[in-house]
């Protein structure tokens, strides 16, 4: 980190009264940073705090999320495993480690992480979701019904949850389920076939820029 990063965000944390020897301070300065886009500031900020408290699973995670939006992916990794050691009892540590694992195409690492987060919060529906992604991506389709439909029983307007169930069932020649789920959706999300066709859209119009 350059020391000129390092001092202008200690004086903007002064400037708030805000207690720059504190970790905390520095946790919650990055996640504000984050949420107003300035990445690398968070990164920095997320850094110093854990300087100040190298204990704290909840900053690694962070610093994290920072890195993968980066697509630094070897340093993602590091602190996101950081975090499962440090606070193993964090869901949304082993999700986030899930969805890298899974964007890095190491699927049955990613699955590994996405089960133990639903283990940790079976009531999240991203969770199961990104399992359903994965057990496609692993050709387990029985299961990856199972992770979907779960998804959107707990959140029926979760979109994209709708569009991998129906694309599966389509996927597997059963038009009759998928027509049936297709209208589900579209009781609980009224865009839902503009989405579709939108999606369409977009997905042609890359393909005839290749």
């Amino acid at each position: 980190m350059e020391q000129a990063v390092r001092d202008r965000l200690t004086q903007l944390l002064k400037e708030k009264k805000r207690d720059p020897e504190n970790a905390e301070e520095w946790f919650d300065f990055g996640n504000e940073l984050f949420n107003e886009d300035e990445i690398e500031e968070a990164e920095a900020a997320f850094r110093i705090a854990l300087e100040l408290q190298p204990d704290h699973g909840a900053t690694w995670r962070d610093l994290g999320v920072t890195l993968f939006i980066q697509n630094r992916n070897e340093e993602a990794e590091e602190a996101f495993r950081k975090a499962t050691e440090k606070t193993p009892e964090d869901p949304d540590t082993w999700y986030n480690l899930g969805c890298l694992l899974n964007g890095t195409e190491r699927n049955e690492e990613a699955e590994v992480m996405f089960r133990k987060a639903s283990e940790l919060n079976p009531e999240d529906p991203d969770v199961w979701c990104n399992l359903g992604v994965t057990m496609i991506a692993l050709d387990r389709i029985d299961e990856a019904e199972v992770a979907l439909k779960k998804a959107v029983e707990i959140k029926p307007t979760h979109l994209v949850g709708w569009l991998n169930l129906v694309a599966l069932l389509q996927s597997e020649g059963r038009e009759e389920e998928a027509e049936r789920a297709h209208e589900t959706a579209l009781e609980f999300l009224p865009g839902f076939n503009d989405f579709i066709m939108n999606l369409s859209e977009f997905v042609d119009e890359t393909k005839s820029k290749e």
